[in-house]
């Protein structure tokens, strides 16, 4: 008997699939001998492959080039993307049980608990089957969900076998951001890879099946929100089914302020996003791509920024009013290597100080 029901192509949340690999759980624990201590165990292995450090770890974020904000970013969504779904995992309930599965794990390892508990004895075989098949089955889906603020509310496209599909998207995923500097694109395109079936190359962010996938900010999120990450709104931004949204030339809008105008259909489904607003009487029209690139680059508040009186001689200081469409079109049009996201903190040098205090 399968663990699962799907067939090819649906689109899951995680609570959905978690509660499908339960299956797979419950009856390696009952191939186990059927203890609450061998499923705490299995459990504690997969909390160990979902570390960022150690031998454990199966995405390794305390190594790699230099880039710490991605990184830090990133580091911070895998530890609470993984606390999500062991939690999932806690409250999951298993409607059937399972023989024994073809296991197409990569063999993440065993902390030395499961190792003494899978190999104790004779007929353990389809125990470690299916324990290999469930941690196998949950990565995929911990690192499908990493690229998003809301993970929750995240469907991704399960399979005939799981999610065993995004295997070869997974491990480039995992070759970008554990060696080399993390792009903005790489987490834009497997997060695709997830969602749509399909890279999104070139891409910021992306909509599907009536939800858009963009960085919070582009969609109402705080300016000292995430940079990197994105969010899935249950909104469409345009109308296609499926679109990609690319970086290119503000196209004219007498639109409201802050509103998000699409430019025509492009090639290969893609679609430009302009934003609008107004700054000292004038309207403007900024390309989206151009203003998330802004943002992602912006200097900002350090936690241990002291609070001064005055900025610092010789800065530019642009006050914004605390208004998001506002200060997302003036990173559009600035350099992004000297702007600082300024809310009074101590700043060096002379930069441009966009003050986004209210």
């Amino acid at each position: 008997m399968t663990w699962h029901d799907f067939t090819g192509g649906e689109a899951v949340t995680a609570a959905e699939f978690v509660t499908a690999a339960q299956n797979l759980l419950e009856s390696a624990v009952t191939a186990a001998g059927g203890s609450d201590q061998a499923r705490d165990e299995f459990v504690a292995g997969l909390a160990a492959c979902f570390s960022t450090t150690g031998p454990y770890a199966t995405l390794r974020l305390d190594t790699g080039p230099l880039g710490p904000d991605v990184r830090n970013e990133l580091a911070a969504n895998v530890d609470a993307v993984s606390a999500f779904v062991l939690d999932l995992i806690g409250t999951a309930t298993a409607p059937r049980a399972v023989d024994d599965v073809h296991s197409t794990c990569v063999g993440y390892a065993w902390i030395p608990p499961v190792v003494r508990r899978l190999t104790s004895g004779p007929g353990l075989h389809s125990a470690r089957n299916l324990y290999n098949e469930w941690l196998w089955q949950l990565v995929l889906l911990r690192d499908a969900l990493v690229p998003f603020t809301n993970p929750g509310q995240v469907r991704v496209r399960a399979g005939a076998e799981g999610l065993t599909h995004l295997q070869g998207a997974r491990d480039w995923f995992a070759v970008q951001v554990m060696t080399r500097r993390i792009a903005h694109e790489a987490i834009v395109r497997f997060a695709a890879e997830t969602v749509v079936g399909e890279p999104a190359g070139g891409a910021y962010g992306f909509q599907h099946a009536g939800a858009a996938v963009l960085p919070p900010v582009a969609l109402g999120g705080p300016l000292l929100g995430p940079r990197y990450l994105l969010h899935r709104y249950e909104t469409a931004v345009v109308p296609e089914e499926t679109a990609f949204f690319v970086p290119g030339p503000a196209t004219a809008a007498a639109e409201p302020s802050g509103r998000l105008v699409p430019g025509p259909p492009g090639a290969d489904r893609t679609r430009t996003l302009t934003l609008t607003t107004e700054f000292e009487g004038a309207a403007w029209a900024v390309d989206l791509g151009a203003a998330l690139r802004g943002h992602r680059y912006a200097a900002r508040p350090s936690a241990e920024a002291a609070t001064v009186d005055s900025p610092p001689p010789g800065s530019t200081v642009i006050p914004t009013g605390g208004r998001r469409a506002r200060t997302l079109a003036l990173l559009a049009r600035l350099h992004p290597g000297n702007v600082v996201l300024y809310t009074g903190q101590a700043v060096e040098g002379s930069p441009v100080l966009l003050d986004i205090r209210g």
